[in-house]
């Protein structure tokens, strides 16, 4: 029944009428916050089984406006490029998925919006305006009242080197990304590069709270900044001090093993993450109890 959902909204996502007249399911009614999913508890579960992970190629976590009422995506339909699909709450129901406006033609992953909504970042392989060799770097699209608008590249200060998959943006715009880059500590590092006076800063890897001589990556900051989730064989957190440094990293459990690109709901209830692996590629959900029960008692 999976790969059945799961063909049959690729066809509808990518305009084969015929296809989807030919017997494809039709998107059912969703209704209620997240996709109208029952919410899971402290066992993880996959998230919208045949609308969001299905048998096709999913290559991100899911990303929330504030209110909850929009979700994004990345899922690579059959042998394409992977793109970016999206969801909204319309009178009480959420709409078929549909692609994206500045990925149809062009491939993209991993979207996160903004804290405000009005942005959001993806990584992409297509060549610079200029015509610049194929390879990943991170894209920014904002939104206008008619739609979002063309993407652009974050410029060298964050593209001239090697990046990978997911970032993340606090509240003050500064930009969390893995990176195996000068300074790192091991292959890929955490780095963060504030955002000052409308543009980035010079990237600066993270402490050895966080980064190591292992694969750092994938990184969710929170809204306020106030903790960090990132992919190391599994998901690890650190929360910020006072003083603005970040407390040494936990394991967050065998919950989120295999567990990379985490994402925690705007409401804070949960947390999303994708896991990859020989026949399985799903995104997963589990209540966020776990984020204070990690927290140390001397942090707020």
């Amino acid at each position: 029944m999976k790969a059945l959902v799961g063909l049959g909204i690729a066809c509808l996502l990518l305009g084969d009428v015929s296809t989807a007249q030919r017997g494809s399911p039709e998107f059912p009614k969703l209704t209620g916050p997240y996709l109208g999913q029952k919410p899971p508890g402290m066992t993880p579960e996959i998230f919208a089984l045949g609308t969001v992970s299905t048998d096709l190629y999913n290559h991100s976590s899911i990303s929330m406006s504030q209110d909850g009422s929009e979700i994004f995506w990345a899922m690579a339909p059959l042998d394409m490029p992977s793109r970016i699909y999206s969801s909204r709450m319309v009178n009480g129901s959420w709409t078929q998925p549909d692609i994206v406006s500045f990925t149809l033609s062009k491939d993209g992953d991993c979207p996160v919006l903004s804290p405000n909504g009005q942005k959001m970042f993806f990584n992409s392989n297509r060549p610079l305006p200029q015509g610049t060799t194929r390879r990943e770097r991170i894209w920014c699209a904002e939104r206008t009242p008619e739609g979002w608008g063309a993407p652009s590249s974050l410029g060298p200060e964050i593209n001239d080197e090697h990046l990978h998959w997911q970032v993340s943006v606090d509240r003050e715009g500064n930009l969390y990304f893995g990176s195996e880059r000068r300074g790192s500590k091991g292959r890929d590092d955490i780095f963060v590069a504030e955002f000052m006076g409308g543009s980035f800063r010079k990237p600066v890897s993270l402490g050895t709270e966080i980064n190591s001589e292992a694969y750092e990556g994938t990184p969710y900051v929170a809204f306020d900044g106030s903790y960090l989730v990132f992919g190391r064989d599994s998901l690890w957190i650190s929360f910020r001090q006072e003083n603005g440094s970040w407390t040494k990293a936990k394991n967050m459990g065998d919950a989120f093993k295999e567990g990379i690109c985490p994402y925690v709901s705007p409401d804070g209830k949960y947390i999303f993450f994708l896991k990859m692996g020989l026949g399985y590629n799903d995104i997963w959900w589990v209540e966020a109890k776990v984020i204070e029960e990690l927290r140390p008692k001397d942090v707020k």
